[in-house]
């Protein structure tokens, strides 16, 4: 019935007639009559009537009661009207059964609505009683049976055994101790002489009309294989009934409730204990895993399946796993297992990081997997515990994070700098298994070699080239065989250049690099026409007290001193060139070897004492003051 109310938008329920006339029914709207299938006949025809009479054609009824059910009342008012008590025989909380009840209790006084034979209301009946029997449809047959025959062993034995049952004293003892076989009851513990054993089936005499039956999987709250391993012919056993009668018309009976009791006890010494048990896992939620000890299910939280917080229910379904008592709940009379992993998982983990804390040596190289990356380092696992490698021990050149270089799984080999095992802590590095590098520069490059980088930085006195991992220094002097006053006028940050290892100093890991040296020397190529005596023309760049320097050939520089400048004795050769001037100059020698040219401005041949085209180069001291002041000092008057 609540079911159909709940498909209802507008549903009224009544019992009666009277509940009916009660109704406000609209003419406007249409109405249908329905019944509940053991709803009492006689009543719903009244009600039926009763729409008729009013001509309430809006109302349309319709007769679901179950024919069966309509024949059952019938027939039950029909015997009840003729017996002095009536025994309805069904579930108490059977509808149809209740709406008998009612029916006979109408005609029949002595009405009583009864479970099963022990229920049988004997003050009521003598050897005169009538007795009448109807059964709901529900009731089982062997209990209509068994009352029914009840009934017929006392008629039996109030006509031939009246004295024993005055010395019994009641009519229940009396039949107790008539019949020759046991009455029994769903959920009563009984006990039995085993008959028959095999794998699968334990078969038991238990005094009753039919053999109780026990199979495997309700032998024991365990695992069990084999039944005749367990149990033999003769054996004694007790054990549950689960129902009467099965469709082989057997007792069905179990043996688990009868070991709960004790199992529990046992559970609850395993966790005191700690006991380490092995159980399959048979279930997995979002919740956890779930499998059996001692033929309980136990319940393993999330949180307790593992030391790895992100392991995966379902990955431990069918497998074995080792486990402990947690918690033995018992919630409103329910028990609850509730078992752990973790905890020995923890254990078992902290007797081999002890193990391998001893082991363990500083300076050794370990295999280990990253497991984890931080902003300031990595850690890395090494059979079993956690090191840290630090972010200035992951690379030899600077890097900004740890996952330039390392992803979480990498497998890397790694050596121990420090073990600190009073704390637990363990100090790694991996660069230091790797060459360096340097090693590996000087493994590939030698002096003399041609290099290829990129500039990383300029400064005054020149630039940084990165070359294989490596800084080297490229000098300002070192860019072009022309002077040059700054770097940036020839090279800028990022740039590609080509250079040639000038040096090597191993000690103090330094390079030094040239790209002039790459090209012919400018003197080389103008010396090869050029012969002494020979008029050339030069620009003066420099004027110092004690000579001038020029360019020859726009970059090739040479110094003329202040002697060749002019055949006239001068206190500065500023008396008689200037910066940027254009001039004439003779060659008196060439420094082949030293890349100079000795030149002079006196064209005339004076007989210098130059006469070896070898001769050596004059380099003087610049003056350490500028042109400026020393016009102003030598010439003062003169320029004023």
């Amino acid at each position: 019935m609540l079911g159909i109310i709940g498909w209802c938008i507008e549903a009224e329920v009544i019992d009666s007639v009277d509940a009916f006339k009660s109704l406000d029914i609209d003419a406007s709207k249409k109405y249908l009559l329905v019944s509940q299938t053991t709803f009492n006949s006689k009543t719903f025809d009244e009600i039926t009537d009763y729409i008729e009479k009013k001509h309430l054609t809006n109302v349309v009824a319709e007769n679901t009661i179950c024919d069966a059910t309509r024949k059952r009342q019938d027939s039950c008012l029909e015997l009840a009207s003729r017996c002095d008590v009536m025994l309805i025989v069904g579930s108490k909380t059977s509808s149809n059964t209740k709406k008998l009840y009612e029916l006979s209790k109408k005609v029949c006084e002595n009405t009583f609505l009864i479970e099963n034979y022990k229920e049988i209301p004997y003050k009521y009946i003598d050897k005169k009683t009538i007795v009448g029997v109807s059964a709901g449809a529900s009731a089982p047959d062997w209990i209509i049976e068994e009352v029914i025959k009840m009934l017929e062993n006392l008629n039996n034995d109030m006509n031939e055994k009246n004295e024993q049952a005055e010395q019994a004293g009641t009519m229940h003892e009396l039949l107790e101790n008539y019949g020759g076989v046991s009455y029994i009851r769903t959920g009563e513990r009984i006990k039995g002489t085993v008959i028959y054993v095999t794998p699968e089936a334990v078969s038991v005499n238990i005094n009753y009309k039919s053999d109780g039956i026990i199979t495997r999987d309700e032998f024991s709250m365990g695992e069990v294989q084999d039944l005749t391993k367990l149990v033999k012919e003769g054996d004694e056993i007790e054990a549950q009934v689960v129902k009467i009668s099965d469709q082989d018309g057997n007792v069905v009976l179990t043996r688990k409730p009868l070991e709960e009791h004790k199992v529990w006890e046992e559970l609850e010494a395993m966790k005191n204990d700690g006991t380490v048990v092995e159980t399959i896992i048979v279930e997995a939620s979002q919740f956890g895993i779930y499998g059996k000890v001692k033929g309980i299910k136990g319940f393993i939280p999330r949180n307790q399946i593992s030391i790895n917080r992100n392991a995966d229910p379902s990955e431990y379904v069918g497998k074995n796993l080792k486990v402990q008592v947690l918690e033995t709940k018992n919630n409103k009379g329910r028990r609850q297992l509730v078992l752990t992993s973790r905890a020995i998982e923890k254990q078992e983990k902290e007797a081999k990081d002890n193990e391998v804390w001893e082991t363990i040596k500083e300076g050794e190289i370990y295999e280990g997997t990253v497991k984890n990356i931080q902003d300031y380092g990595a850690f890395v696992e090494i059979n079993g515990i956690d090191g840290l490698l630090h972010i200035n021990e992951i690379a030899w050149t600077r890097i900004k994070h740890p996952s330039e270089v390392l992803k979480t799984g990498d497998k890397i080999s790694v050596k121990v700098k420090s073990i600190d095992k009073e704390n637990k802590k363990l100090s790694l590095s991996y660069k230091a298994t790797i060459k360096s590098p340097w090693a590996l520069f000087l493994d590939k490059h030698q002096k003399g070699d041609v290099v290829t980088g990129v500039v990383t930085r300029i400064v005054d006195f020149g630039a940084f080239v990165m070359v294989d991992d490596i800084e080297c220094l490229l000098h300002i002097k070192d860019l072009d065989w022309a002077r040059t006053e700054k770097v940036t006028d020839i090279l800028h940050e990022g740039q590609e250049v080509t250079a040639k290892i000038l040096n090597i100093t191993r000690k103090d890991r330094k390079v030094s690099l040239g790209m002039k040296q790459l090209v012919e020397h400018p003197f080389d190529k103008y010396a090869k026409d050029l012969k002494k005596d020979d008029i050339i023309q030069v620009e003066v760049t420099r004027i110092l007290l004690d000579g001038v320097h020029v360019s020859v050939n726009g970059n090739i520089d040479c110094f003329i001193p202040i002697a060749k400048v002019s055949t006239e004795k001068l206190r500065t050769p500023a008396q008689v060139v200037k910066v940027g001037e254009m001039k004439d100059a003779k060659v008196l020698g060439i420094d082949l070897k030293g890349k100079n040219l000795n030149l002079s401005f006196i064209l005339e041949d004076k007989g210098d004492e130059f006469e070896n085209t070898e001769a050596a180069s004059y380099q003087p001291e610049e003056a350490n003051f500028t042109i400026g002041e020393s016009i102003g000092n030598a010439l003062g008057d003169l320029l004023k």
